[in-house]
């Protein structure tokens, strides 16, 4: 027997950190095709049940439109299950209310839930403000039967709100705890009888997401459960840094960073992170590399990370208007940080050149 395991789709993101609004639009049909993808190779595969392990939506307002899209795709696929745990984004609200139902979603609450397939049973529920610390007590499981359990929260030795507190959830006969709320896939041994898994999310919406996203495939025999990490989403997330020491051209840091990014789909979002030291022969202008990057990838975002370095012996006889700025500068009470900035900006004026700040 099949089933899928998958969390934190957070649909109805705003996602207007990084992206333009015409961007985020597309990234939010785009997760919602991933999602509808991942009901059709449910049906294709022959998987029981989808466990969706909270935060299926990412606030507790979600449109008409994405609800009922929700539903029409959970409906189309009538021999698949969807058991729908809710997260920490999607609130105690239903975010279905007033719509009907379809016979194949199933959901649970703040007590204990179970769905038996055959020999699996499958339990889970959420926690309120009361039963954080107390619900552990309360999960019954048979141990001849092959036990899944779902929640959503960061994994803890002790007790508390949004907390599974996994000494717990030991020796108590679970085979497979199907985890929601962290956006990165991992798994570990929960005991001798079991281990268990976070999903991660389904598609990557930010820079702290970057890396392979999608959903883990269970194959449960003979009391036995198999799990798969299978990578699904439409775009991954790329963080690369390049180090510019030593560079000192626009072109120069920019070859680098097409070399440091050479293996990368052009589909992919990536954040370019400059590192490394800079003298005030660099030229760097984020702009023109940001611009000049855009045609590899579907977006391109630079950040620079690198530190201004200045030689001594650059400034400290240098008799010119420039030296003495130096000097003064540097003689100055300001930051490191500060000192670059206004000696890049007064070489910039000394020279003419249009100030970039």
């Amino acid at each position: 027997m099949r089933f899928i395991h998958c969390s934190d789709l957070h649909l109805d993101s705003k996602m207007e950190a990084n992206l333009s609004e015409r961007q985020a639009r597309e990234r939010n049909a785009e997760i919602c095709a991933t999602f509808q993808r991942m009901v059709s190779y449910a049906r294709e595969n022959g998987v029981r049940a989808v466990l969706m392990a909270g935060d299926l939506f990412d606030s507790r307002r979600v449109s008409a439109q994405t609800a009922d899209f929700v539903l029409d795709r959970i409906r189309g696929a009538g021999e698949v299950d969807f058991l729908c745990l809710r997260g920490n984004h999607d609130g105690q609200k239903d975010p279905f209310e007033g719509l009907e139902l379809p016979d194949n979603l199933k959901t649970f609450s703040d007590f204990w839930t179970y769905h038996e397939y055959g020999d699996v049973t499958v339990a889970g529920m959420e926690p309120d403000g009361e039963n954080w610390n107390s619900f552990y007590s309360n999960l019954r499981l048979c141990p001849e039967r092959t036990n899944i359990v779902m929640l959503h929260g960061q994994i803890a030795t002790q007790p508390g709100e949004d907390m599974i507190a996994l000494p717990l959830l030991r020796e108590k006969h679970i085979r497979y705890l199907a985890l929601g709320h962290l956006h990165s896939y991992q798994k570990e041994k929960l005991d001798a009888e079991g281990e268990y898994c976070y999903s991660g999310c389904l598609e990557g919406r930010g820079f702290d997401e970057c890396g392979p996203k999608g959903f883990v495939l269970l194959n449960v025999e003979n009391g036995k459960v198999d799990s798969e990490f299978v990578p699904f989403a439409a775009r991954t997330l790329h963080e690369v840094c390049v180090d510019i020491t030593d560079l000192t051209t626009v072109s120069q840091i920019r070859r680098a960073m097409e070399a440091a990014a050479e293996e990368i789909n052009q589909s992919s979002l990536v954040k370019f992170t400059l590192t490394g030291s800079y003298t005030l022969q660099t030229q760097k202008d984020l702009q023109l590399l940001k611009k000049s990057l855009e045609p590899l990838f579907w977006f391109v975002k630079v950040k620079d990370e690198s530190s201004f370095r200045i030689e001594k012996e650059t400034y400290e006889h240098d008799a010119s208007l420039k030296g003495e700025f130096i000097r003064l500068v540097m003689a100055s009470n300001a930051g490191e940080e500060e000192k670059a900035r206004i000696i890049c900006c007064g070489i910039q004026a000394l020279s003419g050149e249009e100030i970039v700040l």
